[in-house]
């Protein structure tokens, strides 16, 4: 169930959502918007206290003053809007305290979670993003706005999205003979990715790094170097390459799946 209605309660949103017990609330990161604010309303009273100013300075002063009021508002309207996460999905809160968003497990087709890397020239920039491909076709990045528990939530959310998701994937390789995960394939010969294949006897490991999926084998190179804003349901992946040679048995002992479950 997707609903985006506004004028819910919080309890009736959850009621009718099924969304279970609350596992955690969670306020975006604000500092940097406040000093945002600090400034341009720093800007604009000295603009308006300039003891020669001019008719246009003022008229400047006035125009980065109703500039400051906006972004405040913008500011104290984003640090009382709630994430919650409950033990069956997600739900937005806005400062009117009612539910503006919510999403169950069942209602995300894919989850993608890495971490976008900027060079400033003299550091780096390490920002982690995460969205679910809903059902519907719309996207919910839960990096928007910034939350300073975000490898917390994401953590959450992957674990219970893997534990619906594992049983799908098994079941896909069943039918299919294959494991799809975006641009990468699971198969009986080897992993195949763009035009290559990798045969499974060649894989010496598997590297989920920040950005990138590798695959590699004897070579100096990665045989497969995926970025992992491509491929879905990264975890499952991970765990279905560990557990490669069980999968291939008629009949799976179902501790892999059960075990997925519980750590959830």
């Amino acid at each position: 169930m997707v609903g985006r209605e506004g004028g819910r309660s919080i309890e009736q949103a959850v009621t009718e959502a099924g969304l279970g017990e609350l596992r955690g609330r969670y306020r975006p990161a604000i500092a940097a918007d406040i000093v945002v604010v600090v400034c341009v309303a720093a800007l604009a009273l000295l603009l308006l206290t300039l003891n020669d100013g001019v008719g246009a300075v003022i008229a400047m002063g006035v125009g980065v003053l109703a500039l400051a009021a906006i972004a405040a508002l913008v500011t104290w309207r984003k640090a009382n809007t709630w994430l919650h996460l409950y033990t069956g999905g997600t739900l937005t809160v806005d400062p009117q305290g009612t539910a503006t968003s919510v999403v169950t497990w069942q209602d995300v087709a894919h989850l993608r979670y890495w971490t976008r890397v900027t060079n400033l020239g003299t550091a780096y920039v390490e920002v982690p993003i995460c969205r679910l491909d809903l059902t519907n076709g719309e996207v919910v990045d839960l990096s928007k706005p910034r939350y300073k528990e975000l490898p917390e939530i994401v953590s959450f959310v992957d674990a219970n999205i893997s534990a619906i998701k594992l049983p799908l994937k098994i079941e896909e390789l069943r039918k299919t003979g294959a494991a799809v995960f975006g641009p990468i394939t699971l198969a009986a010969d080897g992993v195949r990715w763009r035009d290559s294949l990798v045969p499974w006897h060649a894989i010496t490991r598997v590297e989920a790094a920040k950005t990138r999926l590798k695959i590699w084998t004897d070579s100096r190179r990665p045989a497969v170097s995926q970025l992992l804003s491509a491929v879905p349901e990264l975890t499952v992946l991970i765990h279905m390459f560990g557990h490669w040679q069980e999968l291939q048995q008629p009949d799976p002992p179902a501790t892999s799946t059960e075990s997925q479950r519980k750590t959830s």
